[in-house]
């Protein structure tokens, strides 16, 4: 399928090459989209990651964080991270 990475190149071309879009966050779950884009000094998060923050910064509980990811894959999502148990997301 010749567009199965197009979203994820784009993404990587603007953020290194338009001014507006540098130092950009991005926001992936491929995993070696967001290994490419941190060979190229772009910050990736994974979803693991954003939660993790918000349970760490009071924004969600551990146990709604944990219960939240773990939805997201029964829901088909594919996540390369999970919390084992809701005390993960707090390290």
């Amino acid at each position: 399928m010749p567009t199965k990475h197009l979203g994820e190149a784009e993404t990587c071309v603007l953020i290194t090459h338009r001014s507006k879009f540098r130092g950009s966050l991005w926001i992936t779950d491929d995993r070696s989209a967001g290994a490419f884009a941190r060979r190229r000094g772009i910050t990736a998060k994974e979803t693991y990651d954003l939660m993790s923050q918000a349970a760490v910064d009071g924004l969600v509980s551990p146990a709604e964080g944990h219960r939240l990811l773990h939805a997201m894959v029964s829901a088909g999502r594919h996540l390369h991270r999970l919390s084992r148990r809701p005390e993960d997301l707090l390290y």
